[in-house]
């Protein structure tokens, strides 16, 4: 379907107009002159990448393993939620049209901070319904990961754009998302504290937030400046 919808997407003029002018050496472009952009980028993508290892990979695995959870329940409580994250992507996404797209991830990755612990603690406590607390955590992080495209793609001109996100994308994910379930797991041991894998999210929201504080007008192509990429 994917295949099918791209091949049946024409490309806007303005694309096709800069296409001409894209850079040959397009990586090294990005790593010579726009290390900042990589670097905000990284740092922007911290709360999504890090909510989704902890979520998508260590979740139910934590809930079973760790809380003592029926496998079963944490799994459909895990799923529930997935479903209201994609959800709320896709709500995010159509409120971003009105509402500046940085000050929803700010408002995201606070929401995560505040409530990491929280949630942990209710989670570990059994003293609220797992599902309902899946379903707020996945809420939550669909700020995150409602708006983090639009603004990692308004961080590079349209010449290195498609390697400048390419290499963002991939270096968060690497660092945040691929180490958070084994960096809970050992924080866990670690502390004895079940609640441990909240300092993995507040640290990651944390980042997000110097990130997205950090953006001036310069690094925007088009979202703080109103001009065409």
């Amino acid at each position: 379907m994917s295949f099918a919808l791209r091949r049946s997407l024409e490309e806007s003029p303005e694309f096709a107009r800069m296409k001409a002018l894209a850079s040959r050496q397009p990586f090294r472009d990005v790593l010579r002159t726009h290390l900042r952009p990589v670097a905000l980028g990284v740092g922007m993508l911290a709360a999504t990448a890090g909510f989704n290892g902890l979520f998508f990979a260590h979740m139910s695995a934590y809930a079973a393993g760790v809380l003592g959870y029926n496998p079963r329940q944490a799994i459909v409580s895990q799923t529930i939620g997935v479903v209201v994250h994609a959800l709320s992507i896709l709500g995010v996404g159509r409120l971003a049209d009105r509402i500046a797209p940085r000050r929803l991830l700010r408002a995201g990755a606070l929401s995560l901070i505040v409530l990491a612990f929280p949630f942990y603690a209710a989670l570990a406590a059994r003293s609220v319904d797992p599902t309902l607390l899946m379903v707020l955590a996945g809420a939550c992080a669909g700020l995150v990961n409602g708006t983090f495209a639009v603004l990692l793609t308004d961080l590079f001109p349209t010449r290195v754009r498609f390697s400048g996100v390419a290499l963002v994308f991939n270096v968060a994910f690497t660092i945040f998302s691929g180490t958070a379930p084994l960096v809970a797991t050992s924080l866990i041991r670690a502390t004895g504290l079940a609640t441990a894998p909240a300092f993995v999210m507040v640290a990651c929201g944390l980042l997000t937030l110097a990130a997205s504080a950090g953006l001036r007008r310069g690094d925007s192509y088009v979202l703080l400046t109103g001009s065409t990429p």
